[in-house]
């Protein structure tokens, strides 16, 4: 950015100063008065009543136009302590009435909860660049597509009373035929749909925010048939946004079809036209372990860098015509071009936050340059993340506005010169240093500087990826040195010429796979990431600002005053811990919200274990890489002690291949059969290229103890291992019983059923059986629970992993029921999201995550039932 605005900077520019006293400190304030209104906005549980919204637009209107007429009024000895506290009061009234009303208009649609599980039909318009996906099932279906899509007619569906109908929504569709959908088509489609809603974990971001923040109030599938797809025509003519993403679906389609590597094409897709739902999910990986994920993604910077090359080649060729310079001088038509290939770049690439803050500031900064005034840059870092959250408020609650907007702050506060001066001169002007010739005198300054804004900027931005992420990157500066330069300067602009002249695509995708070598070395490091568990609100805060301190200029005496402010993130307390581990004796049990399946965490003070790990999913992705492993982060998990795999079922089993990947296992139990794709010692399995994790199958009577905390496995016997031929998948699950020093216990029962509980009641009687907590088996179906089982049990909480409108039905009404009738307190991971308890029952009983954390995107989807 500052370079872009450098080389447009008219020299012969009169410069007049900023606003100055008074006037500087009411934009100040009114501007933070601006962003707390939005941030208390956000923090909100339940939507507040509208006439409050108006209420406060109406005061905060008010007090603006009061705090003008008293500067004007008020004797100057009095300006100051009246105007500051009007206008941030004024500013943060506006800010929470404006963004509620928006907010109420979004959670005014909502789709009817009778509806769930219903066909009905619409008539849509597709938005924005539809996703491809795996496609479902077996070889040979349809691709499956990722489509948002604004409604333009629903057909025989009413709202309920006092809501609106969803004007936009998600589908998830097999899409017939080799043709494509296109962005901007419309189409007639017979549809299931339900709520907006996600998994609620701790460290594991919302879909249901996600959802709310692009407008989305349903989702759904596209039903399958012949008759359930027909195309509605174009109806009217294409909006400049249907052009612009036409536009970008060609262009992904021919660096698709150019670029053979799918590593290669998704990156070029990313940083072409914005696609990053291009680049695999294991590349993302590489690029967040080394601290460069931002180069691959159309940032800032790369905004700025194709406005400064617009306004340096504006510049030069439109100073070659007198007739021109003398109509507009070419400073300031290199400026406006700027600011305009720089606003047309952000719409080509999908408009994200860190490309609307960079048009934003240039902008800005340009209305400045032609009026020849200087702010100060807190004024315009100030001003230009005013200006995004006035265009879209959700954008304060997406980590990409505080990474970008703290980034921009600390390259800001390095040195305003970078804000004045650009590109300094061209090399062969630059004078020759210690007999240096000039271009390697300007290279070694250009690395210099490089290496700087490194340093600085993965200090200040560390800290804010522990919050956020739980993790950052320690290869991240000397990545960047790598990855800045190449993607930076060469693949982004071979990416972009590409979209003419496709041969440059062939060049870039070259660099691409050259550079990802040297980033895969750097992410096998052992040492490459930092983690540390979820902090709380204040600590974060804390941290983020010491580390903003840090990388401001200024004595370091005076600087590492923050240092302290900075160690509760880095070694984070076990009290200030989301899951503080358990004394001695004791042990915490988390049952993850991972949809239809099963992963249940179990922690004594020195160890863990991880019982199943959630499932594979048809449209690519695992719940082990999705959930379980984000979790045993957010928790501060970093090995597991033991992996026990309850049976092959793929609700059980389909992450476990992510979390042995993601994760050291000490040792891997579990009842699968020794050919099981998870067992087989092929020297590909880990990154490492070696398999060293030893496997013990699960059988009745092995028990071992760690601190204090008793571990049994019940189920099955070793004749039921051997005869495995003859049972089914389910009666092979295994069961664990874990049972504190003060008795409280835990029972893992996988998906036995009827038979295997009767048998357990048998062999083992009910004393064994009788636990604190049950986690239901077989997810709360019918074949399970029997009453003579739960009499035995004798639970006193009962937690049921299920996924939410699942096709099983399950939890079955008659086994809730039963867990009704003997006094058990029930909950379920679709209402609940995760389930956190402590066996020194410090809490009582088991905490939900979704209720501690619920905001207001929550409230639609957390009254829909499981």
């Amino acid at each position: 950015m500052a370079r872009a605005m450098a080389v447009v900077q008219p020299p012969e520019a009169r410069v007049r100063q900023a606003p100055s006293g008074l006037g500087l400190w009411l934009w100040v304030v009114a501007c933070l008065g601006w962003l707390l209104g939005v941030a208390w906005q956000w923090q909100s549980v339940r939507l507040a009543p509208a006439a409050w919204f108006h209420g406060c637009v109406a005061l905060g209107a008010l007090g603006l136009l009061s705090g003008v007429w008293l500067e004007w009024r008020t004797p100057l000895r009095w300006r100051r302590l009246v105007l500051l506290p009007v206008f941030a009061l004024a500013a943060a009234l506006l800010a929470w009435g404006s963004t509620g009303w928006r907010v109420s208009q979004v959670l005014a649609q909502r789709w009817p909860s009778h509806l769930n599980g219903v066909d009905v039909w619409a008539v849509l318009k597709l938005e924005g660049l539809p996703q491809p996906l795996p496609p479902a099932g077996t070889e040979g279906r349809a691709l499956r597509w990722r489509l948002d899509a604004a409604v333009l007619r629903w057909e025989g569906v009413q709202p309920e009373p006092g809501w609106r109908l969803p004007e936009h929504i998600t589908l998830y569709a097999d899409w017939p035929g080799s043709v494509a959908p296109r962005a901007g088509q419309s189409w007639r489609m017979r549809l299931r749909l339900h709520a907006p809603d996600g998994l609620s974990n701790p460290g594991v971001n919302s879909g249901t925010r996600s959802a709310f923040g692009r407008g989305v109030r349903a989702v759904g599938q596209l039903r399958p048939g012949a008759d359930s797809l027909q195309l509605a025509g174009d109806g009217d003519a294409p909006s400049w946004q249907d052009r612009i993403d036409r536009w970008r679906q060609g262009v992904r389609e021919a660096i698709l079809q150019r670029v053979p590597s799918a590593r290669e094409a998704g990156v070029l897709s990313g940083l072409a036209v914005g696609d990053q739902a291009a680049i695999a999910s294991g590349d993302w990986d590489v690029l967040r372990r080394t601290g460069v994920a931002h180069a691959v993604s159309i940032s800032g910077a790369h905004v700025a860098m194709l406005g400064s090359l617009c306004a340096a080649l504006t510049r030069r060729l439109w100073s070659r015509s007198s007739r021109l310079c003398h109509w507009l001088p070419a400073p300031t038509a290199a400026l406006w071009v700027a600011v305009l290939g720089a606003a047309a770049y952000a719409l080509a690439s999908g408009g994200g936050v860190p490309a609307q803050r960079t048009v934003w500031t240039m902008a800005l900064m340009s209305a400045l340059r032609l009026l020849g005034g200087a702010w100060p840059w807190p004024l315009v870092w100030l001003s230009c993340a005013t200006l995004v959250t006035v265009w879209d408020p959700f954008a304060l609650m997406q980590p990409g506005f505080w990474l970008s907007f703290v980034a921009v702050a600390v390259l800001m506060s390095a040195g305003e010169r970078s804000l004045e001066v650009g590109f300094a001169s061209a090399p062969t002007q630059r004078a020759n240093v210690r007999g240096m010739p000039g271009v390697w005198c300007w290279l070694r300054d250009e690395a210099m500087a490089l290496w700087r804004t490194q340093r600085l900027v993965s200090l200040a931005l560390m800290p804010l990826s522990l919050v956020c992420f739980q993790q950052a990157s320690l290869v991240g500066a000397a990545a960047n040195l790598l990855a800045v330069p190449i993607f930076g300067a060469l693949i982004t602009p071979l990416a972009l010429a590409g979209t003419v002249f496709p041969p440059a695509w062939d060049v870039a995708a070259a660099c691409t796979g050259l550079a990802f070598q040297g980033l895969q070395w750097l992410s096998d490091l052992p040492m490459a990431i930092w983690a540390t568990p979820s902090p709380p609100l204040w600590v974060a805060v804390a941290a983020v600002v010491a580390s903003f301190a840090l990388a401001l200029p200024g004595p370091w005496r005076w600087r590492s005053l923050a240092l302290p402010f900075l160690l509760p993130l880095l070694l984070l307390p076990e009290p200030w811990r989301v899951l503080p581990r358990p004394a001695l004796g004791q042990f915490a049990a988390v049952a993850m919200d991972v949809g239809q399946g099963t992963a249940v965490l179990v922690r004594t003070a020195q160890h863990s274990l991880l019982f199943d790990t959630g499932a594979s999913l048809p449209a690519g992705g695992d719940m082990g890489a999705r959930v379980v492993l984000p979790v045993l982060q957010a928790l501060g998990v970093r090995r597991l002690d033991a992996l026990l795999i309850s049976h092959q079922d793929n609700d059980h089993v389909g992450g476990a291949l992510s979390v042995v990947r993601g994760v050291p296992v000490g040792v891997l139990r579990s009842s699968l059969p020794e050919d099981h794709g998870l067992l087989a010692r092929h020297a590909d399995r880990l990154p490492s290229g070696t398999w060293t994790l030893p496997h013990q199958p699960c059988a009745a009577g092995q028990a071992w103890t760690w601190d204090g905390v008793r571990f049994e496995v019940l189920h099955p016997t070793q004749a039921d291992l051997q005869n495995r031929q003859r049972l089914s998948t389910n009666a092979l699950s295994c069961v664990l019983r874990v049972q504190a020093d003060g008795g409280q216990s835990l029972l893992l029962t996988g998906d036995i059923e009827a038979p295997q509980e009767q048998a357990l009641l048998a062999r083992e009687g009910a004393a064994r059986l009788r636990s604190t907590v049950l986690v239901v088996p077989h997810h709360g179906s019918q074949t399970s629970s029997t009453p003579a089982f739960l009499a035995a049990v004798q639970a006193q909480e009962a937690v049921i992993q299920a996924g939410r409108r699942n096709r099983y039905g399950h939890p079955s009404p008659p086994v809730l029921a039963r867990y009704v009738a003997l006094g058990v307190h029930v909950d379920a991971t679709p209402a609940c999201g995760a389930w956190l308890w402590q066996s020194d029952e410090r809490w009582g009983k088991g905490r939900c995550w979704r209720s501690q954390t619920q905001r207001l995107w929550d409230e639609a989807s957390s009254n829909d039932g499981p």
